[in-house]
């Protein structure tokens, strides 16, 4: 008996990695592949049809030479390999099945996280969207943290204070979104090289 329940349930768990975004509307729309993605990631915990969306996303920017649309969904797999739906209920399934990027493992998710991430940074750098690269550095920075990184945590948070700087130069009085607490990105940075010893 326990073993057939072991048996189905793990023909269960090979359905539902497999299974389409059940409840989410079908769309062309690479941009609301990737909100519908990260609704999938942060409000269901439902990372494989959130996977599968963001994959979706990016052939069909590739396919329409989108770059900056490659970017953000270069961005949101980023996000993906580091997020708590991940690490949440399907960490076990995901350890067995793996990703539907075959080059990832459960054990590699960060350093993947790392890889996308750099792909849109390197996408934002060559156009110098200075206001997205301040994002990509700040979150490979805690994605580094997750690493036990240090230094490259460091660097990354650095860097994104000189994309900050940059952009704020090319557009003076754009809106700052900060974290709650925080009256300025250069406070926000402050903590952040407080916190983790940056120098």
């Amino acid at each position: 008996m326990g073993l057939y329940r072991a048996g189905a349930l793990s023909a269960c768990v090979a359905a539902l990695i497999g299974c389409a975004a059940v409840g989410v509307p079908a769309t062309a729309d690479p941009a609301a592949k990737l909100d519908d993605a990260a609704n999938l990631m942060d409000q269901q915990d439902r990372p494989v049809p959130a996977e599968r969306l963001i994959r979706e996303a990016i052939e069909i920017y590739r396919a329409n030479d989108d770059q900056l649309g490659l970017a953000r969904a270069y961005s949101t797999y980023g996000f993906f390999f580091r997020s708590r739906a991940v690490e949440g209920k399907w960490s076990s399934a995901l350890r067995k099945h793996g990703f539907q990027d075959t080059s990832a493992t459960y054990d590699t998710r960060y350093a993947k996280s790392i890889e996308y991430f750099n792909r849109a940074r390197t996408i934002y750098s060559e156009r110098e969207q200075f206001d997205a690269l301040t994002n990509i550095d700040l979150n490979l920075g805690f994605t580094y943290v997750l690493m036990a990184d240090l230094p490259a945590a460091c660097s990354a948070f650095g860097a994104s204070a000189l994309a900050f700087q940059e952009n704020a130069r090319r557009n003076p009085g754009t809106k700052q979104v900060l974290p709650e607490g925080f009256s300025s990105f250069e406070s926000f940075y402050s903590y952040l090289k407080a916190r983790y010893g940056c120098t």
